[in-house]
């Protein structure tokens, strides 16, 4: 069921000409159930997002910490002592930079993730004020429909002892 049928199926709630349409009083279940399935992949898709993004930043604040500024310390000190020949300098440095080049890349994709995260919340929040909008529509309708019954009492109800 789309978002017209659902439309339509409200529309015609009143008028009791639903033309294909489902019970009204199955709407809201058939609404939640329509909407449940884009709620479940925003929510997956949102998680999955906000621990890419947490995941990149723990990772290169673990190689920074742990791994890269350590080495580097220790290369600095032992090229200013003398202890490591020139080539060995180059080829290290090298190597840190490649490491450097991934932490760029990996926290340029962290923020990328966070980014894609803060939408994905704000739709996920926008989405669930849709369908609690349209389920108090719905209820409204139905508080009508029931307040139009108690108005003008179906006629074998008319003459029935009130106990």
């Amino acid at each position: 069921m789309n978002d017209e049928e659902i439309g339509k199926a409200l529309l015609n709630l009143n008028s009791g000409t639903s033309a294909g349409a489902p019970d009204p009083r199955q709407l809201p279940a058939k609404m939640l159930q329509h909407e449940r399935g884009r709620i479940q992949l925003l929510t997956g898709l949102t998680i999955l997002l906000w621990l890419v993004a947490a995941a990149g930043v723990f990772f290169v604040v673990y190689v920074a910490i742990w791994h890269m500024y350590p080495k580097q310390h220790k290369l600095m000190r032992d090229a200013a002592l003398g202890n490591v020949p020139v080539e060995e300098i180059v080829a290290l440095q090298a190597i840190h930079f490649q490491v450097l080049d991934l932490c760029t890349r990996v926290v340029a994709a962290a923020f990328v993730a966070l980014t894609l995260a803060a939408l994905c919340t704000v739709l996920l929040v926008l989405v669930s004020r849709r369908i609690t909008l349209r389920q108090i529509n719905t209820q409204l309708a139905e508080i009508s429909e029931q307040l139009r019954q108690l108005q003008h009492p179906a006629p074998d109800q008319s003459h029935r002892p009130p106990f």
